[in-house]
């Protein structure tokens, strides 16, 4: 492989591993974009490498979230069993709508997470509440319905929702966020290899930028302030937002 190609490529598995570990999303909503108009590649096989890349970046995250003591394994695996059953109910269900109505579902539901950031109340006001096994699964299920209809893991809506409705912690939000979406990033990556929407060569190169951003991102999350992370969060959804809003109008 080109020495300046394996470079970009690097380079932009380095930013999706530093998004996941920071706040807890694939970050394929920037990374496809890198991909497409940096790198150079086709449609397909940027979705089918940002893939993989996500479950990558998702593993390492855990890794050191798990160090820092900021996964909650009891609800991170709740929410993932049931975000993958909710995943196969969207993939079949986005079969029977149009794209202008995914993308407009997308669009609102970004809107919908932001307002959420917004409502959240600060870390420790009040503590985080154990929420119940069914309200948990029904939780889980409901992200991962929009995760298979979107085609994304579903941390820009699990993240914020942790946080505002089930008052977890910042930086526990972030982490659990990313062990649910792993089965999610599972099942995604095989689908695209199977399918031809890879290469190996390139997937390297962006898998060895990710493992090392999401241990970047990690560390990142453990040591500022719960507030820059909701910040990071909150811009990196009006971004989606704004990118989402201008595809809907057609700029």
């Amino acid at each position: 492989m080109d020495p300046l190609l394996f470079g970009k490529l690097a380079g932009i598995g380095l930013v999706g591993g530093v998004l996941a570990g920071f706040v807890g999303i694939g970050g394929g909503v920037v990374i496809v974009p890198l991909l497409i108009y940096v790198a150079g590649l086709p449609i397909k096989l940027a979705t089918g490498v940002s893939m993989v890349q996500a479950f990558f970046a998702t593993i390492s995250g855990v890794v050191v979230h798990r160090r820092n003591h900021t996964v909650d394994l009891r609800l991170g695996t709740a929410l993932g069993v049931s975000a993958v059953i909710g995943g196969f109910i969207g993939s079949f269900g986005s079969a029977h709508v149009s794209d202008h109505l995914l993308l407009t579902v997308y669009f609102c539901l970004v809107v919908f997470a932001i307002f959420l950031m917004f409502l959240a109340p600060k870390d420790g006001q009040p503590k985080r509440v154990n929420p119940s096994l069914p309200l948990t699964l029904l939780m889980g299920l409901g992200i991962g319905t929009v995760a298979g209809m979107l085609g994304v893991g579903g941390g820009f809506i699990g993240t914020p929702l942790m946080i505002a409705l089930l008052h977890v912690p910042t930086r526990i939000a972030v982490g659990t966020s990313l062990l649910m979406i792993l089965p999610t990033t599972v099942s995604g990556s095989i689908g695209k290899i199977a399918t031809g929407q890879f290469d190996l060569h390139m997937a390297t190169a962006i898998i060895v930028g990710s493992i090392v951003g999401a241990q970047i991102g990690g560390r990142m999350n453990a040591t500022v302030a719960p507030k820059a992370i909701r910040v990071t969060l909150i811009v990196l959804l009006v971004v989606i937002m704004a990118r989402t809003g201008a595809d809907l109008i057609g700029i």
